[in-house]
Parts: C-alpha cells; structure tokens; sequence
C-alpha cells in the first residue's frame, strides 16, 4: 500500500511540475545548435598542442574539462556521448546530436534511463564502483564543505553487488524520485550555457551554506536527499510559480522556455527560502516552545526529530500543524527515515494528530497512520519519545518552515493580532474590575435578586 501512495503521488507530482509547455523538438534543435557549438568550439581551443583533426576534440580534451573530483563523471559522459564506443575522438557533429539529446531530457523517467546507464558505464546493471561514482558526483557538485551526512544509496543495492535498472527505478519511485534533477540541471547549464565545467559555481546556493555550518540538524547532505524526495510543493511555493508563469508566458524563445521548465523541475536551490521556525536547542526543549514558534504557520514544513540510537526522522507536513481531535495532513505528507538508514516509511496523509485537550486520546503529538500503532509518539512533556512503542530519549527537535516569505509574514501578522488582542482583554478585564460599582451588569444582577455586594460588606466590617 505504502508503495503505491508513493507511486501515485510521484505521477500526481510530475504532472504539476510539467505544466509550463515544452517546445517542439525542431524548435528546441534550432535554438541549442548554437550552444552546442559554441560550447565544442572552446574545448577544441583547450586542446593540447595543435588540433590535427579539425571538427573533433579527443577523448582527454574532453575529460580535461572536468576538473579534479569531476573527473570520473567527464569520463562517463564522454562515453556515453559516444556510445560507449570506445571512440578516442568525438566530432562536432557527435557531440550536437548527444547534446541534444541531454538537454531536450526533462521527462525524469529519462533521466532515470540516461543517468543510470551513464554511471553504469553501458552496462545493464550498475555495480559498486558505478554506486561510488553516482555518490561522489553528488557530493563534489553540492558542497565544498566535507558532508556529515552522505545519502545511503548503498541501502539501494542491499547485499548485492549489482543492480538492474528495474529494480533501480522501483527504489527511485519510492524514495528517491527526484535524484538527477540536480545533477541534470548543472549538465543542461553546461551545454546551454557554453560554460565549461570549471567556469560553473559548484555550490550557488549561498543561502544553504548555513547547513554546512553545523549548527542545525538539517545538514548539506540531508538537504540534498530531501530535495530529491519530497513532493514539489516543499521547494517552490505557489508565488514562486505564478511568478515563473508570468514570465514564462511571454517567452518566444524555446531555449528559455526549456531552461524555466528546468529550473522548475530544480529542487536544492528552491530549499533556499526555507525558515527556521523552531530548534529545541534555541527555543527549549517543550511543548509550550513547540506550541509558540509553529502555530498560526499555515505553509508545509519540515520537521526533523533526533533521539537515542543515532535515529532521526522527517516528517514532511503539507498542512500547517493543526491541535485537536483529528489527524491532519494531505497527501503530499511523508514519514522519511534519515539515519541511520534513508528510506520512505509512509506516504499520504492524514498522518499526524497533535492533541493537548481531548482527555479520551493520549495528550501529545502522534505520528503515524495506523492507529494502534504509531511511528512516533511524542507525550506532552517531551521528555521522551516513543519509536513503534520503545520508549527512547528525545534530543532534538527543529520546524522549517517550507511555504516562503509569504507565509511567515501571515505567520507574523497572525502573531501581532493575536498579541494585541490578549492586551485588549486585558485591559477590559482590568476596567470592569475597577469600576464595578457602576457597571449596569451589577444592576441587572441585582434586580435578579443575587446579591453582589457580600465582599464589599465583609470588607466593611458588616
């Protein structure tokens, strides 16, 4: 069941994020062929002494684009643009055709077929050594910073050694759907952009350095696998979008066209606009904390929880948490294991219940869709937490808030209102305290014939 909900809502998703038309393929051939060569023609100036074969670059001028770490995926892609060949050159016409075909690539299924066959080098089957390579792109692309965390792909293979594509795709579709949409994004902006590898930021992101700091849950690497996981609305919120319409709808070129799909379908750079809302660590350790920095934010958010046994969890909340009876949570919500392994648990809301009052269901916040028996139980008094029902100890809790500016304004605005009102009661409470001698409710009181004034006469003494 857990597996079709995640199939389902990565079909649902796809389709949200195809929305922006793609242009015809002669219309996208036309606009890229002046890329492309533009990009061929400053790697035939890289070439080591003169070029006896004009039209063509050799295999090491290729690889030589593709500077240290980078290296091995210069390797791949060669390859793979000459099909795996074994070609020691590739000529101009070559690498347009292959170029083409990369950035003309926006359907993920693709990119899943492309990017697989890619790192297992033309093989049917993806060993080990293409697994350390998939990992090490990832890394080297999105980091500068040694990664606390590196996604456990190698939970993936299990106890084999080799991987087919079927059973690749099937773990993708579960829990990992988005995961070359980082890697092709940084590809597309190479070919299209007439860069070399080396002329391109490896980390653009500046405000996702933060999580390379050490001061949050959240790191680098978790960031990264997220953005490839959970569902589109987490990273780009629905201004965003309007925007990118707005702009889109009046481009006549479909070279931009197809970079503004591609920059939609992009998820860590959408992370950028993620707000911390709480950290147990700054705010306190407690629901009263808990309750006082999420409530009245209305957007999705991210909640990581860490306790014993080195285990963390995010849960992916597409509705703003919500106190009462009733779960909430639509269907974009997902239960994701971090550590100390990476997978889905559960996809599809509603997931959570967060009760203080109700005295007839347990007062705390439970995670989970089966009733009796819960991922997560949090009491009240966040001095433990309970995994499938084993007490451990809980060490930190932190809420990012996922829907952008917009929503930690209203957030605010709600915050201010609901401050000014607490003061107006306040006040009113402490004028009818002092002046109840003339207040008509006393009068209508006495009329009912209830007596009001037996402080006041004990006070005097009567």
């Amino acid at each position: 069941m857990g597996n079709h909900n995640s199939q389902t809502r990565s079909r649902t998703n796809s389709r949200q994020e195809h929305q922006i038309a793609v242009p015809t393929r002669s219309e996208s051939t036309k606009a890229y062929t002046p890329c492309l060569e533009k990009l061929f023609q400053k790697l035939e100036l890289t070439a080591d002494n003169n070029n006896d074969h004009p039209g063509e670059i050799t295999r090491i001028t290729f690889e030589k684009a593709f500077h240290g770490p980078l290296h091995v995926f210069g390797k791949l892609l060669y390859n793979q643009m000459c099909d795996n060949s074994r070609k020691e050159r590739i000529t101009r016409e070559q690498f347009i055709k292959s170029g083409k075909e990369i950035v003309q690539m926006f359907d993920e299924t693709a990119q899943h077929k492309y990017y697989f066959r890619l790192f297992a080098n033309g093989k049917d089957c993806l060993d080990k050594e293409g697994k350390l390579s998939l990992k090490c792109l990832h890394y080297n692309l999105f980091s500068h910073q040694k990664l606390n965390f590196l996604f456990k792909i190698s939970h993936i293979f299990g106890i084999k050694d080799t991987l087919n594509f079927d059973s690749f795709s099937k773990w993708l579709a579960q829990h990992c759907p988005h995961m070359f949409s980082g890697v092709h994004n940084w590809v597309h902006q190479i070919l299209t952009g007439s860069k070399m590898p080396s002329e391109l930021e490896t980390a653009p992101f500046p405000l996702l350095e933060r999580f390379v700091e050490g001061k949050h849950c959240m790191s680098m690497g978790m960031l990264w696998a997220l953005s490839a996981t959970i569902p589109y609305q987490y990273t780009h919120s629905a201004k965003e979008d309007a925007a990118q319409q707005d702009t889109s709808s009046g481009f006549k070129n479909p070279l931009l066209t197809s970079y503004h799909l591609l920059m939609k379908l992009a998820r860590l750079s959408g992370c950028q606009s993620w707000t911390l809302l709480y950290d147990s660590c700054e705010h306190g350790l407690s629901l009263n904390r808990f309750t006082h920095h999420i409530s009245s934010y209305n957007g999705p958010t991210i909640t990581l929880i860490s306790f014993e046994g080195r285990n963390m969890y995010c849960v992916a909340e597409d509705k703003g948490w919500s106190e009462g009876p009733s779960r909430f949570g639509g269907e974009d919500t997902m239960i994701i294991q971090l550590t100390p392994a990476y997978r889905v648990v559960q996809a599809g809301g509603p997931m959570v219940l967060w009760n203080e009052h109700e005295r007839s269901l347990p007062q705390g916040i439970k995670i989970g869709k089966d009733d009796k028996s819960a991922v997560l139980f949090i009491p009240s008094d966040f001095d433990k937490i309970q995994h499938y029902g084993v007490n451990c100890c809980l060490t930190r809790i932190e809420v990012w808030g996922c829907g952008g500016t917009e929503a930690k304004k209203a957030q605010q605005k709600q915050k201010q209102w609901e401050r000014k009102d607490i003061e107006k009661h306040r006040g009113r409470k402490l004028k009818l305290e002092t002046n109840w001698n003339e207040n008509p409710d006393k009068q209508l009181l006495n009329w009912g014939g209830i007596q009001t004034d037996h402080q006041h006469s004990r006070e005097g003494g009567f």
